[in-house]
Protein backbone atom coordinates (compact mmCIF):
# COMPACT_ATOMS: atom_id res chain seq x y z
CA UNK A 1 0.00 0.00 0.00
CA UNK A 2 1.35 3.44 -0.95
CA UNK A 3 0.43 6.80 0.52
CA UNK A 4 2.05 10.10 1.38
CA UNK A 5 3.68 10.55 4.77
CA UNK A 6 4.91 13.82 6.28
CA UNK A 7 6.95 14.05 9.51
CA UNK A 8 7.25 17.41 11.25
CA UNK A 9 10.09 17.98 13.71
CA UNK A 10 11.43 20.90 15.72
CA UNK A 11 15.11 20.82 16.59
CA UNK A 12 16.58 22.13 19.83
CA UNK A 13 17.19 25.84 19.53
CA UNK A 14 20.71 25.44 21.00
CA UNK A 15 21.56 22.85 18.37
CA UNK A 16 20.37 25.02 15.49
CA UNK A 17 22.26 28.03 16.86
CA UNK A 18 25.42 25.93 17.13
CA UNK A 19 24.88 24.41 13.69
CA UNK A 20 24.47 27.72 11.86
CA UNK A 21 27.47 29.19 13.68
CA UNK A 22 29.60 26.28 12.46
CA UNK A 23 28.22 26.33 8.92
CA UNK A 24 27.12 29.93 8.18
CA UNK A 25 27.53 29.38 4.44
CA UNK A 26 24.76 26.77 4.44
CA UNK A 27 22.11 29.50 4.72
CA UNK A 28 22.69 30.57 1.13
CA UNK A 29 22.28 27.07 -0.38
CA UNK A 30 19.15 25.69 -1.99
CA UNK A 31 16.59 23.73 0.01
CA UNK A 32 17.77 20.23 -0.98
CA UNK A 33 21.40 21.08 -0.21
CA UNK A 34 20.45 22.53 3.19
CA UNK A 35 18.24 19.55 4.01
CA UNK A 36 20.87 16.94 3.18
CA UNK A 37 23.56 18.78 5.10
CA UNK A 38 21.37 19.17 8.18
CA UNK A 39 20.34 15.51 8.12
CA UNK A 40 24.04 14.64 7.84
CA UNK A 41 24.52 15.95 11.38
CA UNK A 42 22.49 12.96 12.67
CA UNK A 43 20.70 15.05 15.26
CA UNK A 44 17.93 13.24 17.16
CA UNK A 45 15.96 11.03 14.70
CA UNK A 46 17.53 12.67 11.66
CA UNK A 47 15.74 11.52 8.47
CA UNK A 48 15.23 7.91 9.55
CA UNK A 49 11.44 7.75 9.45
CA UNK A 50 11.14 9.36 6.04
CA UNK A 51 14.00 7.38 4.52
CA UNK A 52 12.98 3.97 5.89
CA UNK A 53 9.28 4.39 5.15
CA UNK A 54 10.22 5.41 1.59
CA UNK A 55 11.97 2.04 1.27
CA UNK A 56 8.59 0.46 2.01
CA UNK A 57 6.97 2.28 -0.88
CA UNK A 58 5.58 5.39 0.82
CA UNK A 59 6.10 8.85 -0.63
CA UNK A 60 7.67 10.75 2.25
CA UNK A 61 8.70 14.24 3.28
CA UNK A 62 10.60 15.33 6.40
CA UNK A 63 10.27 18.89 7.67
CA UNK A 64 12.30 20.64 10.38
CA UNK A 65 9.76 23.35 11.07
CA UNK A 66 12.07 25.71 12.99
CA UNK A 67 15.12 25.51 10.68
CA UNK A 68 14.46 29.04 9.46
CA UNK A 69 16.81 29.41 6.49
CA UNK A 70 15.93 25.96 5.16
CA UNK A 71 12.20 26.54 5.43
CA UNK A 72 12.46 29.98 3.85
CA UNK A 73 14.49 28.46 0.99
CA UNK A 74 11.67 25.98 0.32
CA UNK A 75 9.08 28.77 0.28
CA UNK A 76 11.04 30.93 -2.17
CA UNK A 77 11.82 27.99 -4.49
CA UNK A 78 8.12 27.09 -4.55
CA UNK A 79 7.18 30.63 -5.51
CA UNK A 80 5.86 31.79 -2.14
CA UNK A 81 6.71 34.97 -0.27
CA UNK A 82 9.92 34.90 1.78
CA UNK A 83 8.01 36.83 4.43
CA UNK A 84 5.83 33.89 5.40
CA UNK A 85 6.04 32.90 9.06
CA UNK A 86 7.46 29.46 9.81
CA UNK A 87 3.97 28.18 10.62
CA UNK A 88 2.67 29.53 7.32
CA UNK A 89 5.52 27.77 5.50
CA UNK A 90 4.56 24.50 7.17
CA UNK A 91 0.94 24.95 6.12
CA UNK A 92 2.07 25.56 2.53
CA UNK A 93 4.15 22.38 2.65
CA UNK A 94 1.08 20.41 3.71
CA UNK A 95 -0.95 22.08 0.98
CA UNK A 96 1.59 21.24 -1.72
CA UNK A 97 2.61 17.75 -0.60
CA UNK A 98 -0.94 16.62 0.34
CA UNK A 99 -0.02 13.85 2.80
CA UNK A 100 -2.51 11.27 4.04
CA UNK A 101 -0.55 10.94 7.31
CA UNK A 102 1.20 13.67 9.31
CA UNK A 103 3.47 12.67 12.19
CA UNK A 104 4.31 15.51 14.57
CA UNK A 105 7.46 14.51 16.39
CA UNK A 106 7.12 17.82 18.24
CA UNK A 107 3.64 17.67 19.76
CA UNK A 108 4.38 20.33 22.34
CA UNK A 109 4.66 23.12 19.77
CA UNK A 110 2.02 21.65 17.43
CA UNK A 111 -1.21 20.44 19.03
CA UNK A 112 -4.74 21.43 19.99
CA UNK A 113 -6.38 24.15 17.94
CA UNK A 114 -3.65 24.02 15.28
CA UNK A 115 -4.33 20.32 14.60
CA UNK A 116 -8.09 20.95 14.61
CA UNK A 117 -7.68 23.71 12.02
CA UNK A 118 -5.53 21.44 9.85
CA UNK A 119 -8.27 18.78 9.91
CA UNK A 120 -10.83 21.25 8.68
CA UNK A 121 -8.59 22.80 6.05
CA UNK A 122 -7.03 19.60 4.68
CA UNK A 123 -9.59 16.76 4.63
CA UNK A 124 -7.15 14.62 2.60
CA UNK A 125 -5.14 14.03 5.80
CA UNK A 126 -6.46 10.80 7.30
CA UNK A 127 -4.24 10.52 10.38
CA UNK A 128 -2.63 13.04 12.71
CA UNK A 129 -0.10 11.27 14.91
CA UNK A 130 1.58 12.89 17.90
CA UNK A 131 4.74 12.01 19.80
CA UNK A 132 5.73 12.59 23.41
CA UNK A 133 8.74 11.78 25.59
CA UNK A 134 8.76 14.78 27.91
CA UNK A 135 6.88 16.13 30.94
CA UNK A 136 3.38 17.39 30.34
CA UNK A 137 0.65 18.87 32.50
CA UNK A 138 -3.03 18.02 32.83
CA UNK A 139 -3.74 21.37 31.19
CA UNK A 140 -2.24 20.04 27.94
CA UNK A 141 -4.38 16.91 27.80
CA UNK A 142 -7.29 18.50 25.91
CA UNK A 143 -4.88 19.77 23.25
CA UNK A 144 -3.29 16.32 22.94
CA UNK A 145 -6.67 14.68 22.33
CA UNK A 146 -6.83 16.34 18.91
CA UNK A 147 -4.39 13.68 17.65
CA UNK A 148 -5.60 10.26 16.50
CA UNK A 149 -2.91 8.60 18.59
CA UNK A 150 0.59 9.11 19.97
CA UNK A 151 3.92 7.37 19.94
CA UNK A 152 5.72 7.40 23.30
CA UNK A 153 9.27 6.41 24.24
CA UNK A 154 8.49 4.53 27.46
CA UNK A 155 5.74 2.68 29.31
CA UNK A 156 5.66 5.51 31.83
CA UNK A 157 4.11 7.94 29.34
CA UNK A 158 1.88 5.22 27.92
CA UNK A 159 0.41 4.63 31.37
CA UNK A 160 -0.10 8.35 31.91
CA UNK A 161 -1.88 8.72 28.58
CA UNK A 162 -4.08 5.72 29.31
CA UNK A 163 -5.42 7.45 32.42
CA UNK A 164 -6.51 10.35 30.24
CA UNK A 165 -8.02 8.13 27.54
CA UNK A 166 -5.34 8.94 24.95
CA UNK A 167 -4.34 6.14 22.57
CA UNK A 168 -0.58 5.53 22.33
CA UNK A 169 1.97 3.12 20.90
CA UNK A 170 5.26 2.37 22.63
CA UNK A 171 8.27 2.94 20.35
CA UNK A 172 11.53 3.44 22.29
CA UNK A 173 14.35 5.56 20.97
CA UNK A 174 16.99 4.01 18.71
CA UNK A 175 20.48 4.22 17.23
CA UNK A 176 21.29 5.13 13.64
CA UNK A 177 23.84 2.58 12.46
CA UNK A 178 25.05 4.92 9.71
CA UNK A 179 26.76 6.98 12.41
CA UNK A 180 29.54 4.43 12.89
CA UNK A 181 31.08 5.14 9.50
CA UNK A 182 31.42 8.80 10.53
CA UNK A 183 32.80 8.25 14.03
CA UNK A 184 35.40 5.77 12.78
CA UNK A 185 36.72 7.83 9.86
CA UNK A 186 36.80 11.44 11.02
CA UNK A 187 37.19 11.60 14.77
CA UNK A 188 39.54 14.13 16.32
CA UNK A 189 37.95 14.24 19.79
CA UNK A 190 40.30 13.37 22.68
CA UNK A 191 40.19 9.98 24.35
CA UNK A 192 38.29 10.08 27.64
CA UNK A 193 38.00 7.49 30.42
CA UNK A 194 34.53 8.74 31.42
CA UNK A 195 32.17 11.16 29.70
CA UNK A 196 28.89 12.90 30.33
CA UNK A 197 27.12 14.85 27.59
CA UNK A 198 24.11 16.63 28.97
CA UNK A 199 23.01 19.48 31.18
CA UNK A 200 21.93 20.28 34.71
CA UNK A 201 18.41 21.68 34.78
CA UNK A 202 18.08 24.43 37.39
CA UNK A 203 15.21 22.86 39.30
CA UNK A 204 15.26 21.29 42.73
CA UNK A 205 15.04 17.52 42.44
CA UNK A 206 14.95 17.36 38.65
CA UNK A 207 18.64 16.53 38.31
CA UNK A 208 19.62 16.29 41.96
CA UNK A 209 21.29 12.86 41.69
CA UNK A 210 22.99 13.87 38.44
CA UNK A 211 24.47 16.91 40.16
CA UNK A 212 25.58 14.92 43.24
CA UNK A 213 27.34 12.34 41.07
CA UNK A 214 29.21 14.92 39.02
CA UNK A 215 30.16 16.87 42.15
CA UNK A 216 31.45 13.69 43.80
CA UNK A 217 33.48 12.76 40.72
CA UNK A 218 35.05 16.21 40.66
CA UNK A 219 35.72 16.10 44.41
CA UNK A 220 37.49 12.73 44.18
CA UNK A 221 39.44 13.90 41.13
CA UNK A 222 38.16 11.07 38.93
CA UNK A 223 39.04 12.08 35.36
CA UNK A 224 35.98 12.75 33.23
CA UNK A 225 34.81 14.92 30.37
CA UNK A 226 31.70 17.02 30.83
CA UNK A 227 30.03 18.62 27.81
CA UNK A 228 26.89 20.51 28.69
CA UNK A 229 25.16 23.51 30.17
CA UNK A 230 25.19 24.47 33.83
CA UNK A 231 22.53 26.87 35.10
CA UNK A 232 23.14 30.57 35.25
CA UNK A 233 23.33 31.11 39.00
CA UNK A 234 23.38 34.88 38.74
CA UNK A 235 20.57 36.93 40.25
CA UNK A 236 19.27 37.74 36.77
CA UNK A 237 19.33 34.05 35.78
CA UNK A 238 17.28 33.14 38.84
CA UNK A 239 14.74 35.88 38.15
CA UNK A 240 14.32 34.61 34.57
CA UNK A 241 13.64 31.07 35.78
CA UNK A 242 11.19 32.28 38.37
CA UNK A 243 9.38 34.40 35.78
CA UNK A 244 9.21 31.42 33.41
CA UNK A 245 7.77 29.20 36.14
CA UNK A 246 5.15 31.74 37.26
CA UNK A 247 4.12 32.60 33.70
CA UNK A 248 3.75 28.97 32.57
CA UNK A 249 1.83 28.05 35.72
CA UNK A 250 -0.54 31.00 35.33
CA UNK A 251 -1.20 30.41 31.63
CA UNK A 252 -1.77 26.67 32.13
CA UNK A 253 -4.13 27.28 35.07
CA UNK A 254 -6.34 29.71 33.14
CA UNK A 255 -6.62 27.47 30.11
CA UNK A 256 -3.99 29.11 27.90
CA UNK A 257 -1.58 26.17 27.74
CA UNK A 258 -1.34 26.67 23.97
CA UNK A 259 0.42 29.97 24.64
CA UNK A 260 2.87 28.20 26.94
CA UNK A 261 3.47 25.58 24.25
CA UNK A 262 4.29 28.25 21.69
CA UNK A 263 7.12 30.00 23.55
CA UNK A 264 10.17 27.93 24.53
CA UNK A 265 11.32 30.35 27.23
CA UNK A 266 7.93 30.15 28.95
CA UNK A 267 7.59 26.40 28.32
CA UNK A 268 10.80 25.76 30.28
CA UNK A 269 8.92 26.87 33.38
CA UNK A 270 7.07 23.56 33.37
CA UNK A 271 10.33 21.83 34.33
CA UNK A 272 10.06 23.38 37.78
CA UNK A 273 7.91 21.74 40.44
CA UNK A 274 8.03 24.84 42.63
CA UNK A 275 9.39 28.38 42.52
CA UNK A 276 13.04 27.96 41.43
CA UNK A 277 15.97 28.82 43.62
CA UNK A 278 19.68 28.71 42.90
CA UNK A 279 21.43 25.36 43.01
CA UNK A 280 24.65 25.04 44.98
CA UNK A 281 27.17 24.07 42.32
CA UNK A 282 30.89 24.05 43.00
CA UNK A 283 33.29 26.21 41.04
CA UNK A 284 35.25 23.06 40.14
CA UNK A 285 32.30 21.80 38.10
CA UNK A 286 31.95 25.11 36.28
CA UNK A 287 35.66 25.01 35.48
CA UNK A 288 35.59 21.61 33.77
CA UNK A 289 32.28 22.10 31.92
CA UNK A 290 32.75 22.44 28.16
CA UNK A 291 30.12 23.69 25.69
CA UNK A 292 27.40 21.14 24.85
CA UNK A 293 27.80 18.80 21.90
CA UNK A 294 25.10 17.88 19.41
CA UNK A 295 24.63 15.44 16.56
CA UNK A 296 27.71 13.91 14.97
CA UNK A 297 30.11 15.78 17.27
CA UNK A 298 28.42 14.26 20.31
CA UNK A 299 28.69 10.79 18.79
CA UNK A 300 32.37 11.29 18.05
CA UNK A 301 33.06 12.32 21.64
CA UNK A 302 31.05 9.37 23.00
CA UNK A 303 32.84 6.90 20.74
CA UNK A 304 36.22 8.03 22.10
CA UNK A 305 35.18 7.40 25.71
CA UNK A 306 35.53 4.20 27.72
CA UNK A 307 32.47 4.88 29.88
CA UNK A 308 29.38 6.95 29.08
CA UNK A 309 27.23 8.27 31.93
CA UNK A 310 23.44 8.41 31.75
CA UNK A 311 20.80 9.45 34.23
CA UNK A 312 17.12 10.11 33.62
CA UNK A 313 15.18 13.16 34.73
CA UNK A 314 12.33 12.78 37.19
CA UNK A 315 9.77 12.83 34.38
CA UNK A 316 10.81 9.31 33.30
CA UNK A 317 9.54 7.70 36.49
CA UNK A 318 10.93 4.21 37.10
CA UNK A 319 11.25 3.45 33.39
CA UNK A 320 14.17 3.52 30.96
CA UNK A 321 13.55 6.15 28.28
CA UNK A 322 16.58 8.28 27.39
CA UNK A 323 18.07 8.39 23.91
CA UNK A 324 21.48 8.25 25.60
CA UNK A 325 20.91 4.55 26.36
CA UNK A 326 21.20 3.73 22.68
CA UNK A 327 23.55 6.52 21.62
CA UNK A 328 26.21 5.46 24.14
CA UNK A 329 26.00 1.73 23.55
CA UNK A 330 25.63 2.23 19.81
CA UNK A 331 29.03 3.89 19.42
CA UNK A 332 30.70 1.27 21.63
CA UNK A 333 31.17 3.00 25.00
CA UNK A 334 30.32 1.19 28.23
CA UNK A 335 26.99 2.58 29.46
CA UNK A 336 26.66 3.43 33.15
CA UNK A 337 23.00 4.24 33.77
CA UNK A 338 20.55 4.60 36.62
CA UNK A 339 18.62 1.44 37.50
CA UNK A 340 15.06 1.30 36.17
CA UNK A 341 12.37 -1.34 36.66
CA UNK A 342 12.24 -2.20 32.95
CA UNK A 343 15.91 -1.75 32.03
CA UNK A 344 16.24 -5.53 31.69
CA UNK A 345 13.85 -5.43 28.72
CA UNK A 346 16.43 -3.49 26.72
CA UNK A 347 19.78 -4.53 28.18
CA UNK A 348 21.07 -7.19 30.54
CA UNK A 349 22.42 -5.33 33.58
CA UNK A 350 26.09 -5.95 34.41
CA UNK A 351 26.51 -7.86 31.14
CA UNK A 352 25.54 -5.33 28.44
CA UNK A 353 25.34 -2.20 30.61
CA UNK A 354 26.13 -1.27 34.21
CA UNK A 355 23.45 0.21 36.46
CA UNK A 356 23.44 2.00 39.79
CA UNK A 357 20.76 2.87 42.34
CA UNK A 358 22.36 5.85 44.12
CA UNK A 359 24.99 8.52 43.65
CA UNK A 360 27.34 6.63 45.95
CA UNK A 361 26.94 3.38 44.03
CA UNK A 362 27.47 5.23 40.77
CA UNK A 363 30.83 6.59 41.93
CA UNK A 364 31.85 3.13 43.18
CA UNK A 365 31.04 1.56 39.82
CA UNK A 366 32.90 4.26 37.90
CA UNK A 367 35.98 3.44 39.95
CA UNK A 368 35.51 -0.30 39.42
CA UNK A 369 35.16 0.06 35.65
CA UNK A 370 38.24 2.28 35.44
CA UNK A 371 40.21 -0.24 37.51
CA UNK A 372 38.99 -3.18 35.41
CA UNK A 373 39.44 -2.15 31.75
CA UNK A 374 39.06 -5.69 30.36
CA UNK A 375 35.64 -6.17 31.95
CA UNK A 376 34.67 -2.63 30.98
CA UNK A 377 35.47 -3.27 27.33
CA UNK A 378 33.61 -6.61 27.36
CA UNK A 379 30.45 -4.92 28.67
CA UNK A 380 30.81 -2.16 26.09
CA UNK A 381 31.05 -4.66 23.23
CA UNK A 382 28.08 -6.66 24.47
CA UNK A 383 25.98 -3.49 24.80
CA UNK A 384 26.92 -2.35 21.32
CA UNK A 385 26.02 -5.71 19.78
CA UNK A 386 22.59 -5.60 21.46
CA UNK A 387 21.91 -2.07 20.24
CA UNK A 388 23.06 -2.66 16.68
CA UNK A 389 20.94 -5.80 16.45
CA UNK A 390 17.75 -4.74 18.24
CA UNK A 391 17.68 -1.03 19.06
CA UNK A 392 18.12 0.36 15.57
CA UNK A 393 15.81 2.63 13.58
CA UNK A 394 14.99 -0.12 11.10
CA UNK A 395 13.29 -2.08 13.88
CA UNK A 396 11.57 0.96 15.39
CA UNK A 397 10.21 2.17 12.05
CA UNK A 398 8.92 -1.35 11.39
CA UNK A 399 6.78 -1.07 14.54
CA UNK A 400 5.54 2.35 13.39
CA UNK A 401 4.74 1.05 9.89
CA UNK A 402 2.89 -2.00 11.21
CA UNK A 403 0.73 0.27 13.35
CA UNK A 404 -0.16 2.33 10.27
CA UNK A 405 -1.13 -0.84 8.42
CA UNK A 406 -3.22 -2.00 11.36
CA UNK A 407 -5.21 1.20 11.12
CA UNK A 408 -5.93 0.56 7.42
CA UNK A 409 -4.32 3.70 6.03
Amino acid sequence: MSFKFLKVSSYYRDFLTDYYEKFPEIRSKDYVHQYRHLMGQYFAWSDNYGRLLAEKGLETMEVVANATSMQKAWAVEMGFSPNLTLQEVLIKQIEVFRPEVIYFQDSITFNGRFISELRQRFPFVKLFIGNLCAPFTSAQVTAFKEFDYFTVCSSFFQQQFKRYGIDSVLIPHAFDRRILSRTLKENNFPLSPFIFTGSIFPDEGFHSIRLRVLEQLAKEKIPFSFYGNLPDNSRLGLLKRQASYLTSKTLDNIGLSLVTDKFALIRKGRNHKSLPHNLKISNSLYKIAKPPLFGIDMFKALSNAKIGFNIHGDCAGDYAANMRLYETTGVGACLLTDAKSDLYLYFEPNVEVVSYASAEECVEKVKWLLDNPVQCEAIAKAGQQRTLKEHNFENRVEVFYNELMRRNI
